[in-house]
């Protein structure tokens, strides 16, 4: 989705990347904007049909799989616990990408630096009601 490429494309492939999974990873993080903002309006149901087939290693995973702030339907305990769960799929083998558009810290720390993107936008400070004057 175009989206997704303005968001993480200049996160590349680069095999020679060190890397803790057996796919590609690319995750934005969003530094000020809330899911309920209208930009993710389209997208902030993708991946939640996964988060069980994940979390509990039933159903198939896909090809290239898109979580959209994933951490509004799941536990903390789930949190901490979905990449590693994420490797131990059984059908881990056909995931060749994952991307994340994500705020939370326990998911954030999963991943090196390389793969992580600060997303953040020229009216985000504009539209935080606290920080009017």
């Amino acid at each position: 989705m175009e989206i997704f490429e303005k968001m993480l494309g200049d996160i590349k492939f680069n095999p020679a990347a060190r890397t803790l999974y057996p796919f590609f990873v690319r995750v934005g993080v969003c530094k000020y904007r809330p899911p309920r903002h209208p930009i993710f309006e389209m997208v902030l149901e993708l991946g939640y049909g996964y988060i069980e087939n994940v979390l509990y290693h039933t159903g198939k995973l896909s090809k290239h799989l898109t979580f959209v702030f994933p951490e509004r339907h799941i536990s903390v305990h789930e949190q901490h616990a979905f990449m590693a769960q994420f490797e131990s799929h059984p059908n881990v083998g056909i995931v060749k990408q994952v991307d994340i558009i994500t705020s939370c810290p326990l998911l954030i720390s999963q991943f090196y630096g390389e793969s992580i993107r600060i997303l953040t936008w020229e009216d985000d400070k504009e539209r935080l009601p606290f920080n009017k004057s």
